[in-house]
């Protein structure tokens, strides 16, 4: 082929100032597609997570108290626990109160606009509050007993309630073998919602399940349960004719034989998620142990109920 021939503009063509506008507009449309992808991808994961998050936190919340609600009353061997003469105050740690407190083994409070209790610090309105009391389920060895914590030595007739550390002369009891009584460490637990997670600062503002520990004496160890866990319900059940069988449920036990007849807890949870969820509005109105809630916000939320046995104190009024 004579090159001499060829025209200069057919060897050098390329694309023309239309096709450029048009390659680059599709590729636009391309991308802008493919971000859309990317941020609802990101979007959903993120959404994901929360609801993953949510979940893990309702679930664990739920299977704390029902553990200690089941493990409550639980005094070792001891089985004749005498019927309470008054309401013991939760806060107190005094001697005296801790063991009046053993004929409650589970007390309970309404929501109320202030905390009913002084040692609620950081307290959300309107949320109720349980107490449970109870020995460890574990042994505590004679020698590892602290002068700052309480024990619980004890067979089926007697027990002992006293601090450490070892006395024989204190934990005099004795097993059929001669050997020395177990002793565990004494327990007050008492659950509420707190309004923050994090609470250094100013807070987090994240509402959590939080519980106050009886610890070195005091009760001043409060240890966050839970986080995003803003409502608890309660209703009580109650043995009025003593076959170990609830036939009553009320929201709050009316008096001390109500309360010593009490062998089970409805619980209601309602969870949310630690962050907001944009463009979203909970329209939603959730049923807790008789008691129906319409929180609103941009909070996706859950509710978790369910109902647990006291089996100590429940097994004791069927001897």
């Amino acid at each position: 082929m004579d090159m001499k021939h060829i025209n200069p503009h057919t060897r050098h063509a390329g694309f023309s100032l239309v096709e450029l506008m048009v390659a680059m507009t599709l590729g636009l449309i391309l991308l802008a597609g493919v971000v859309s992808v990317v941020t609802n991808t990101s979007a959903s994961f993120g959404e994901l997570n929360k609801a993953s998050r949510q979940l893990d936190n309702g679930r664990y919340a739920i299977q704390v108290l029902r553990e200690d609600i089941r493990h409550a009353g639980y005094y070792g061997e001891f089985f004749d626990v005498p019927d309470p003469t008054a309401m013991t105050n939760p806060c107190s740690t005094t001697l005296a109160d801790l063991e009046s407190g053993m004929s409650l083994p589970v007390q309970g409070y309404t929501g109320a606009a202030v905390a009913p209790l002084a040692c609620l610090p950081g307290y959300v309105p309107n949320t109720d509050v349980l107490v449970i009391r109870r020995a460890s389920t574990e042994v505590t060895a004679t020698g590892a007993m602290l002068g700052s914590e309480v024990y619980l030595q004890s067979r089926t007739d007697s027990r002992v309630l006293q601090p450490g550390p070892f006395d024989a002369a204190v934990f005099d009891l004795v097993k059929r073998d001669g050997s020395v009584a177990d002793v565990r460490r004494y327990l007050v637990h008492i659950y509420y919602i707190r309004n923050c997670s994090d609470c250094s600062g100013a807070g987090d503002g994240i509402p959590t399940l939080t519980r106050v520990e009886f610890r070195n004496g005091n009760l001043n160890t409060v240890a966050p349960i839970a986080e995003g866990i803003e409502t608890l319900r309660l209703q009580y059940g109650i043995d009025s004719n003593g076959d170990g069988v609830a036939n009553q449920l009320v929201t709050l036990p009316a008096n001390l034989n109500a309360w010593s007849s009490l062998i089970s807890v409805e619980m209601g949870l309602l969870a949310r998620n630690v962050e907001p969820s944009p463009g979203y509005t909970d329209q939603k109105t959730y049923s807790l142990a008789g008691v129906n809630l319409t929180p609103g916000g941009n909070f996706k939320r859950h509710a978790y109920t369910t109902l647990a046995r006291a089996v100590n104190p429940g097994d004791r009024r069927v001897q």
